[in-house]
């Protein structure tokens, strides 16, 4: 029988990559309409809260400060995503005409994102933005020093408001500036003269639970901020904040096991991860960095210890090992429990969901031709696979971000199963309420999408 006049098979029988690609064209609120088109539409698509998105320059003259962008794990390509959900800074806050130059340099995952722009001559920002609600919260420029860092890391508490906040901010190497507001009043602290200047840190994380800031040095150091809570009827002063070393480690404890205590050296790029309660450090060599062999230390099997460029280690903090153990444990696929951890210039976020690739660390490299390149790298197989580069204008921030839970205003509807080869209810059970309704979301997709031949894009997928 002749191609042309081949009968359609059901929607349900379209390539993953092309259910992919069709998703990406359709805006974030639009999204759940796909995964209920049918069964295998669902199966192709991950749920939209646990998908994780990429932090572009904003591609519009409309104002927005910046573009998301999803990976498609079939179509194996990142696309943009409509702005019609998204909000735009009001032209008259913080940021105001330099939206269009936005560098992200944080995200939580309730949805906001950390903006600054300009440079050392004219900077603006830092401000805190939610892109779907529009809401601002102006931080206080203390915590953007463009002069010193051009894109600092900036953490905060969740759920902000203007008049009750917390936004810890890396702003140098060795400065951790830290804005607390609280019924109106705002106070920065400064831990300028509380850090030795041979500190050189490279990650901060937030404990919003106890009120402490985790500070961690080149060397694989952690040092803690502790922020106490301002009295105003106290008797006793007390210091704003005071550094110090991790809770419960004991005096004189070895701190990473041999030859991790070596590795620490020669792993520039760390990052930490709270998760239950406990702290991790992620490490890696990066791609740029190339290879290193250095001497092992005396007294050990190894002479030599070969750390490779994409290396990367997972250690967590366990202080009840000593003195049997060192306090830095390393990680086994095992011990993140079917976890991913996604690293970066975000507060480090725990995803555990379809579409996500289980005992993972998810990381961004770089940067390379201008971008990022994101990378997962699994704990089981000791193997790192990047994923497709970024095409649409490079990722310009290192920056994982992920909907937030408000943003699901309704349940998303179950997808209605459908037999991939007949088209019919594959139980009798199926009543015609239902079945309208998958009619009524695949109709509502394909209006999206404007005309769509069928026939086109079904024939093109058998060709490929």
């Amino acid at each position: 029988m002749p191609a042309a006049s081949a009968p359609f098979r059901p929607w349900a029988d379209l390539d993953a990559g092309l259910v992919s690609s069709i998703a990406a064209c359709c805006a974030l609120r639009e999204y759940a309409s796909c995964r209920a088109v049918c069964g295998a539409w669902r199966s192709a698509l991950p749920p939209p809260l646990s998908r994780p998105l990429a932090v572009l320059p904003a591609d519009d003259a409309a104002g927005h400060p910046v573009s998301l962008a999803a990976c498609s794990h079939h179509a194996r390509r990142w696309a943009r995503l409509l702005h019609g959900d998204l909000h735009r800074p009001s032209p008259t806050g913080p940021i105001g005409a330099a939206a269009a130059g936005c560098r992200c340099v944080g995200a939580s995952r309730d949805g906001w994102l950390a903006l600054v722009a300009g440079d050392a001559e004219a900077p603006a920002g830092p401000l805190l933005f939610n892109p779907f609600t529009g809401e601002e919260i102006p931080l206080d420029p203390e915590l953007y020093e463009p002069a010193h860092e051009r894109a600092p890391k900036i953490v905060f508490s969740p759920n902000p408001t203007p008049l009750d906040f917390t936004a810890v901010s890396l702003c140098r190497p060795n400065r951790v500036a830290v804005q607390r507001t609280s019924d109106g009043w705002s106070h920065i602290e400064d831990t300028g003269p509380l850090l030795d200047r041979d500190v050189v840190l490279v990650d901060v994380a937030y404990s919003h639970d106890d009120g402490k800031v985790y500070c961690l040095a080149r060397d694989g150091q952690v040092h803690v901020l502790h922020l106490n809570r301002r009295r105003r009827s106290c008797r006793r002063r007390v210091p704003p904040m005071e550094v110090g070393p991790l809770p419960k480690l004991p005096l004189g404890a070895v701190v990473f096991p041999s030859p991790y205590d070596t590795i620490s050296k020669f792993t520039d790029a760390k990052n930490l991860v709270l998760c239950d309660g406990v702290l991790y450090q992620v490490w890696r060599r990066p791609t740029g960095a190339g290879n290193a062999t250095v001497a092992a230390p005396t007294g050990g099997v190894r002479r030599w210890i070969h750390i490779f460029k994409g290396d990367v280690f997972v250690l967590r903090f366990d202080p009840g090992n000593w003195p049997s153990s060192p306090c830095w444990s390393v990680v086994e696929a095992k011990d993140l429990r079917g976890n991913a951890l996604f690293v970066g210039m975000n507060e480090a976020a725990v995803v555990r969901t379809e579409g996500v690739s289980a005992n993972s660390v998810y990381y961004w490299d770089g940067p390379r031709g201008g971008g990022y390149e994101a990378v997962v790298y699994s704990l089981a197989t000791g193997a790192s696979v990047r994923w497709p580069a970024a095409t649409t204008g490079g990722v310009s921030s290192p920056v994982w971000y992920f909907l937030p839970a408000g943003e699901t205003q309704r349940e998303e509807p179950e997808a209605t199963e459908v037999e991939a080869t007949s088209g019919e209810a594959t139980t009798p059970e199926l009543d015609e309420e239902e079945l309208d309704h998958s009619a009524h979301c695949l109709k509502k997709t394909m209006s999206l999408l404007g005309r769509l031949d069928y026939s086109l894009v079904y024939c093109s997928t058998l060709s490929v």
